[in-house]
Parts: C-alpha cells; structure tokens; sequence
C-alpha cells in the first residue's frame, strides 16, 4: 500500500508506478503475478496498493535479499511518503 509524496500528483504517481518501478518488480525471482490497484478517489488515505503472488512464504521472504527485490523497494521507498506491507492468505468467498 502506497502513499505518494504531496508534492506529486496523482498522475505522476500513477506514471511512475505502472511504467518504471513494475519494470523492477516483473524481475522477481519467484513472482507468480503482479497486479497494481490505483485509487479512483482522491479523498483517500492511500493511493493504491499492489499485489504481489508468489508460490510459498518462503519464495516471498527471500525476494528482498536478491538484487532485484532491494531495488524494487529502494524504488518504492524513494518515490512514496508511506508504504505499507501486509502479508495475506488468500479467504474466496465467491469465486465467478
């Protein structure tokens, strides 16, 4: 979950994210996939939030000790005022 700096606009922000900091994240070692969700309303806390799926707690763990996972969360960090990390099992309630 991501906030972006106030000095950014929104579409700025979004730019960023969809365009060069996936560009870090599609090289995870492990990644199963990779979805970004951008808030439509601007009157929230947050600006959006992205999923990321891997096979097994293990496989995730270990991503930010590869190159490739410290320089997607340098990039993260450098570009938002407040990131969120939370670790989820998934709970279909309905599925189709």
């Amino acid at each position: 979950i991501l906030k972006r700096p106030e000095a950014v606009r929104m579409a700025d922000f979004r730019s960023w994210w969809l365009q060069e900091h996936s560009t870090f994240v599609k090289k995870w070692p492990g990644l199963k996939r990779y979805a970004i969700n951008l808030c439509t309303d601007g009157a929230q806390r947050y600006d959006g939030v992205a999923e990321v799926w891997f096979e097994s707690k293990e496989d995730f763990e270990k991503v930010f000790s590869t190159p490739e996972g410290q320089a997607g969360r340098q990039s993260a960090t450098n570009h938002s005022s407040e990131i969120v990390i939370l670790r989820t099992e998934e709970n279909v309630i309905v599925d189709g």
